[in-house]
């Protein structure tokens, strides 16, 4: 093709380009949608002597753009964003989240991840010996009372983050009602550790539950209280008589 053919018409065929991409883009735009998925979080590769701790981001919003056919068939469970800590330090930091770092189906657009910084804080992994507790609650009927109680094993072992095993101080096993026994209890549970919402720490041993054995029996007679006698009244020393004297 000739260069004289090419400039024929020139400003009617870009005109019929601009006309082509315009109509592309009505028509892309017209077979695209996006909608919002909350994407599950995989903290990968961490050193099996670390632990994460504190607050613990576990899913990002995440918007996608793809055709309606593809958003319709389209579950959370089909995606998933992958956090690699294999080169991590212990301490606290800042993680930007790439869309590199997200898992999803070939022609789906990542447009927009939340949040995009995710904080992460990174802890010595340790143990503990802490002892199994029971707590509590009513009292057996008149004439009866709680003679005593065990928990077999009396400790656990508990696991987590270095800052917060060291805020936890027992394993609870439970809360007992005593309101109306009058005879001897037994229960089986599980120790769970003492420790606030959201905590990292667990009980590592014992694996089987702990066995609780209350013993209830009738009550002692409250000891009879003698009040002590009172002091004897201290003797007053009368003042010496007045000598009487002679007339001159």
């Amino acid at each position: 093709m000739r260069l004289e053919d090419l400039r024929r018409n020139l400003v009617l065929k870009i005109f019929s380009v601009l006309i082509a991409v315009a109509w592309w883009a009505v028509v892309r735009g017209a077979d695209t949608r996006v909608r919002d998925f909350n994407v599950p979080v995989d903290y990968a590769n961490l050193s099996e002597s670390m632990e994460l701790s504190g607050r613990v981001v576990d899913t990002l919003m995440v918007r996608l753009r793809a055709s309606d056919d593809i958003l319709r068939n389209l579950s959370e469970d089909r995606l998933s964003a992958a956090i690699d800590l294999s080169r991590a330090p212990m301490g606290e930091q800042r993680v930007p989240i790439g869309r590199a770092m997200l898992r999803v189906p070939a022609g789906v657009e990542v447009v927009r991840i939340v949040p995009s910084v995710v904080a992460v804080r990174i802890e010595r992994r340790v143990r503990r010996q802490v002892p199994i507790v029971v707590e509590f609650a009513g009292h057996p009927p008149e004439g009866f009372e709680k003679t005593g109680h065990s928990v077999a094993p009396a400790t656990a072992t508990v696991e987590g983050p270095s800052s917060e095993v060291a805020q936890v101080t027992r394993a609870l096993a439970g809360t007992i009602l005593l309101e109306g026994e009058k005879s001897d209890l037994e229960f089986v549970t599980h120790p769970t550790p003492e420790a606030p919402a959201g905590s990292h720490v667990r009980v590592v041993t014992p694996t089987e539950p702990v066995m609780v054995r209350v013993a209830i029996g009738p009550a002692k007679p409250a000891p009879v209280v003698v009040p002590p006698a009172p002091p004897a009244p201290r003797a007053v020393p009368r003042p010496p008589a007045a000598k009487r004297t002679g007339a001159p």
